[in-house]
């Protein structure tokens, strides 16, 4: 080989020229602009701002996808919303129920509550009954024995202001009695009512009816319309002979 071959054949072999580059500004392109020339960035495609920093394309946020043209099979934003709403609404109805039954429960519980309250109110007022008439009848054998003590004075030779003095603590002492709601019975005169009387013994009588009231033994009295004492009373009683016997086969 020639020794001119040799030395053209150690020359690098340069791109050939172009149509495009024949057109150009610069269609002459030297080796070393060849060799030290940076290879363009394509990120960016083709549009206005061809080149994009690595900052750009790391920060980039990805597209989201939903509500897309159902290539993507994820749930849409719609759909989640109608289940979201669903299982609120079930929820709903779970706690509605619960409050129902609370609710129910509390209404029981109030009426229980309120029957219970009435049931003691009553048990109350009916121990201050109890009390009030055990508290009474006490009073009732302390005003039986000055009752007494004044009829002794009166059918006695005593002073008229020492009987007159006893009656007036009698009169205080029955207006006392009046206002606490404790009332005589009538008994003189009046038919005999095992409700109210206690019989202990007979008197003949022509002139009064049988079972009347003669006479009162001890008084009786009502407290609050009920009764604490019965009077005890002693009741006519009308003989029948043979000649009445006669008289009434006769008619």
């Amino acid at each position: 080989m020639p020794n001119y071959l040799r030395w053209v054949k150690t020359f690098p072999i340069l791109p050939e020229k172009t149509k495009d580059s024949e057109d150009g500004d610069n269609p002459e392109v030297t080796e070393n602009e060849v060799l030290n020339k940076e290879p363009e960035s394509n990120i960016g495609g083709d549009g206005d701002n061809p080149e994009v920093t690595e900052n750009e394309v790391l920060n980039k946020e990805p597209e989201s996808n939903i509500g897309g043209d159902g290539d993507n099979p994820e749930i849409t934003e719609n759909e989640v919303l109608k289940k979201e709403i669903k299982f609120l609404n079930g929820e709903l109805e779970k706690e509605k129920d619960l409050s129902e039954k609370n609710l129910s429960k509390l209404r029981y519980l109030m009426a229980d509550f309120d029957n219970y309250r009435k049931q003691m109110q009553k048990q109350v007022e009916s121990k201050i009954e109890e009390n009030r008439g055990q508290l009474f009848m006490k009073i009732l054998k302390i005003y039986d024995d000055c009752m007494l003590a004044l009829e002794t004075l009166k059918n006695g030779q005593y002073d008229s202001t020492v009987v007159g003095g006893i009656r007036g603590i009698m009169t205080n002492f029955e207006s006392f009695m009046k206002d606490e709601g404790l009332v005589e019975i009538e008994t003189m005169d009046t038919p005999f009512d095992p409700n109210v009387h206690d019989a202990i013994g007979f008197v003949t009588n022509e002139l009064a009816p049988d079972n009347t009231i003669v006479e009162v033994v001890r008084k009786g009295y009502l407290l609050n319309n009920k009764v604490l004492r019965p009077s005890s009373v002693i009741l006519s009683k009308t003989i029948v002979t043979n000649k009445d016997i006669n008289e009434r086969d006769k008619e």
